[in-house]
């Protein structure tokens, strides 16, 4: 049901080795961004406030969110941090003045400041162009682009399970605990995410022709790219997986669920995929798939099911209660699934040379109607 952590280590940082020397009152050890928090008020790249304190869940003002985006400009461009990050920030084109500089700002807003410093404004046009090989281009989002780039990058992080409510869509209000996380992450850029960028450009001209039925329940799964993970997570509303309270969002089954579990209407057909999968979990998916009815990935179709194993893959006789991961394929080596390393819903390249997506791949799952 979950990605692997052998998977998830290539991108959650290690914890910061400041916690020892810092000291913030409002941000205890046991509070799931501590680390992160201590050292971006140590680095000086989100400061406390004057009285001391952290205040993890206050919104974050323009002026805190310029801070971080001139500390990145300078570690990537050696420019000095202005005596006004605020005025700097806008002048750049990284952020806007909105009500000044106590305003605040959404998620949203921060990431695409984030893909400017990085210099990736023109990939994130580009990557807006998504077409199918027919033409067709889906309806993506607001802020796709710039939601799949900054987690490309490495700069988006996983919530840890029990403070899930913590999770931001494109269009929260971003607050200084999230704030002081991506701070940490843009200080701590892994040195493979230009390459990422690279590969994710391939997907813009990849998409398949795809039927009618297919346009509409693939177009539907991209609509939420940059959605948040959640940890048992299958709605687009405030939820409580496990009793505990969290935000709209999906783990890689629950977005399974959410996409094929509804009715799609195309001229001359209704298909529902609810009778297909009355199992809620990844596991129990797997486990009810017979052997002869996995899919090799040299036969997968745009639509099937994916599924990944990383303790033990062994194809389509790869043992259920190994399988771990899901998805759904969009052609052509490529997949859209939720996962906790890369923060959410993305796409992801799975064929040949994708390194875990296509080394753990284990079969697929065909529940629409075959020759659509």
């Amino acid at each position: 049901m979950f990605l692997a952590l052998a998977v998830l280590a290539c991108v959650i940082p290690v914890q910061a080795s400041a916690a020892s020397t810092t000291t913030v009152p409002d941000a205890p050890a046991s509070f799931w961004a501590h680390a992160q928090i201590v050292w971006s008020v140590k680095s000086g790249w989100v400061p406390l406030h004057k009285n001391g304190t952290f205040a993890p869940s206050r919104d974050a003002t323009r002026t805190a969110a310029a801070r971080v985006l001139a500390n990145l400009n300078e570690q990537q461009h050696g420019v000095a941090i202005s005596d006004d990050p605020f005025q700097q920030a806008v002048d750049g084109g990284w952020i806007g003045a909105g009500a000044g500089p106590g305003s605040t700002l959404t998620q949203l807003e921060f990431d695409r400041g984030i893909v400017r410093v990085m210099g990736l404004k023109k990939d994130s046009t580009r990557l807006r162009q998504i077409t199918g090989a027919d033409g067709w281009t889906p309806k993506l989002p607001t802020g796709f682009a710039a939601e799949q780039l900054v987690r490309d990058i490495g700069a988006r992080w996983n919530v840890p399970f029990g403070a899930d409510n913590w999770e931001t869509w494109p269009s929260t209000t971003l607050r200084r605990a999230n704030l002081a996380v991506q701070a940490y992450l843009l200080g701590h850029l892994p040195g493979y995410w230009q390459s990422s960028v690279d590969t994710q450009m391939n997907v813009v001209h990849a998409l398949p022709t795809y039927s009618p039925l297919k346009k509409a329940v693939l177009g539907y799964a991209l609509k939420w790219s940059g959605a948040p993970y959640i940890w048992g997570g299958s709605s687009d509303q405030p939820q409580d997986p496990f009793g505990l309270p969290a935000a709209a969002g999906f783990d890689c089954s629950g977005f399974v669920w959410w996409v094929m579990k509804r009715p799609y209407t195309v001229p001359g057909r209704t298909w529902d995929g609810t009778a297909k999968i009355p199992w809620r979990t990844t596991y129990d998916m797997a486990a009810h798939i017979p052997v002869a009815k996995r899919i090799p990935y040299r036969s997968l179709k745009p639509g099937d099911i994916l599924f990944w194993s990383s303790s033990a893959p062994h194809g389509v006789l790869t043992a259920s209660s190994a399988v771990d991961h899901t998805g759904i394929y969009l052609g052509n080596g490529w997949t859209i699934n939720s996962h906790g390393s890369g923060a959410g819903v993305t796409i992801n390249y799975m064929g040949p040379g994708a390194d875990w997506y296509r080394d753990n791949f284990v079969f697929g799952w065909r529940i629409m109607p075959r020759g659509v």
